[in-house]
């Protein structure tokens, strides 16, 4: 038998279902908050795309990996 805390834990998450319409407010705001530290990032291309790389920090992808993210958004590794 599990211990408690693991027949808990499962209680929890068989609960714990998050569609992906109850994120979208949580992607404008955390657009809206990046913006003032975008100057602190070293190169223009970095600047221009910090919203891509939370884009794909944030997906349902396994790795979060430059290459990975630059696919998973459509454009070249370097640039990310």
């Amino acid at each position: 038998m599990p211990p408690a805390w693991a027949q808990q834990r499962a209680a929890l998450l068989s609960d714990w279902i998050v569609f992906p319409h109850m994120c979208n407010q949580m992607v404008d705001r955390l657009g809206a908050f990046v913006v003032p530290y975008q100057h602190m990032l070293e190169t223009e291309a970095s600047y221009r795309n910090v919203h891509l790389y939370l884009q794909g920090l944030l997906s349902h992808l396994p790795g979060k990996n430059g290459e990975d993210i630059a696919m998973f958004v459509d454009v070249e590794r370097q640039v990310i």
